[in-house]
């Protein structure tokens, strides 16, 4: 998602429900996390990254072992997530860490 970008139209709505995820879920992980929790850690996720302004941005990257989820800020890589039970900790204390860096908290 970029400046010009609608978070709405980038991470979907409540009409689309959860089809805006599929590109980052990882089925490579359904039998220790299955569909359903991978989608309410995402949810929250991109619930935070609309929050946080348009230039932050998540892109999912496939990988030998699974997905690679890049938290971007204007291009500029913050930091470098897997899929775990702590994944949406880890993306909020990363955008949080990076606002407090920058003095926007």
């Amino acid at each position: 998602m970029d400046k010009n970008d609608d978070p709405i139209e980038a991470f979907g709505s409540a009409e689309e429900g959860n089809e805006p995820l599929k590109p980052y879920m990882d089925p490579t992980l359904f039998d220790t996390i299955d569909k359903q929790a991978q989608i309410d850690l995402l949810t929250p996720v991109f619930d935070s990254i609309t929050l946080a302004g348009a230039d932050y941005d998540l892109k999912a990257q496939d990988s030998a072992t699974g997905k690679r989820y890049t938290l971007l800020k204007d291009e500029k890589v913050l930091d470098i997530f897997v899929m775990d039970a702590n994944l949406t900790d880890n993306v909020k204390n990363a955008i949080d860490k990076h606002k407090e860096e920058e003095g926007e908290l």
